[in-house]
């Protein structure tokens, strides 16, 4: 079976939209009514994903990662093209349950497959996404639009993604058996806010990103582009209880690591004080848990302090893939 065989089997039938023609040619055709906007992932076995992740779990995540992105930005998926990279001595019949769970989640988020790319390598196994969104005629809220005296915000909880990638590595040892599960669920399908929450974004919303490379990370990336600071309330920073547990529970345990592993794939954003109102009842109307972490100064970097105003030092923000090849992220 060469790769166009597997593309006929188990690719072209989730390209439903006119534009792909079921995969047959070299490009597709996206009808470009309103805004659109477009971000790419890569997730690469070893590094994003472990060898061991159920290759449905990994479609799923491959999925999100993308669309955490683009609702961050205030948009909702559209199209997106699949660059698939297989492994010679991985199980084709694999791409069976893979393409199964990748055309789920492309259809949960309101995507479609439109196009891509297959090839092979002796190399680990590497997938890559382009998604494509389509925004408000405000556009995408970027990174770079933060304002001194906008608050903070972020969904969800933070750290569930890093303690996840402990579990599902066995270093949680003396953990539950159904904290661990849990964990690890969260690590290998990630949960970004609904699309729903794209619109409270695009509403109110001045600088926005998604929490990937780790909270303090991601905040910086905000703050560099905006020229602001950011100052962050380290003991408002949601967490899950697992995660509260862990911190009581395990003599090594500290925060930080929680607040810079990454692989969360909430929004973290800022708005203006008169949108506090806004922005909790709109979330609590679609289900997503939201929190005030702190607020953006003049000034520039990112700073944790507590209520008291003391500081919480942060040797190491969060993932960087060129700042140490010594360091996998798993």
């Amino acid at each position: 079976m060469d790769e166009f065989d597997l593309i006929r089997r188990y690719f072209a039938p989730l390209a439903t939209s006119s534009g792909a023609d079921g995969l047959r040619d070299d490009v597709a055709e996206i009808e470009a009514d309103g805004r659109l906007i477009a971000t790419t992932d890569t997730i690469v076995e070893g590094v994003h994903f472990l060898p061991s992740d159920p290759i449905d779990t990994v479609a799923a995540k491959l999925v999100r990662v993308n669309v955490s992105d683009i609702v961050a930005k205030g948009g909702r998926p559209d199209a997106a093209l699949l660059m698939l990279t297989w492994p010679k001595g991985r199980d084709v019949t694999q791409l069976e349950a893979f393409a199964a769970r990748l055309g789920e989640a492309l259809s949960h988020w309101g995507a479609r497959l439109v196009g891509g790319d297959t090839t092979s390598t002796k190399g680990p196994l590497t997938l890559s996404l382009t998604l494509l969104g389509r925004c408000s005629e405000r556009g995408p809220v970027r990174r770079s639009g933060a304002k001194a005296g906008d608050d903070l915000w972020v969904t969800g909880v933070i750290g569930a993604g890093w303690l996840g990638l402990q579990a599902a590595s066995g270093r949680l040892k003396k953990m539950e058996a159904a904290d661990i599960a849990d964990l690890t669920d969260c690590y290998r399908v990630p949960d970004p806010p609904p699309l729903a929450f794209a619109d409270i974004v695009a509403r109110v919303a001045n600088g926005s990103i998604d929490v990937s490379d780790g909270l303090v990370a991601d905040a910086g990336h905000i703050a560099a582009a905006s020229g602001v600071e950011l100052l962050i309330d380290w003991m408002d920073v949601p967490l899950g209880e697992v995660a509260r547990r862990w911190l009581s529970e395990v003599r090594h345990a500290d925060i930080r690591s929680l607040l810079t592993g990454g692989d969360d794939y909430q929004t973290l954003f800022t708005a203006p004080p008169g949108e506090r109102a806004a922005i909790r009842d709109g979330c609590a109307a679609i289900g997503v848990r939201v929190s005030r972490i702190g607020r953006v100064e003049e000034g520039e970097g990112v700073h944790l302090v507590d209520a008291s105003g003391a500081a919480l030092v942060v040797p190491e923000a969060g993932w960087r893939h060129f700042a140490d090849p010594g360091r996998a992220k798993p």
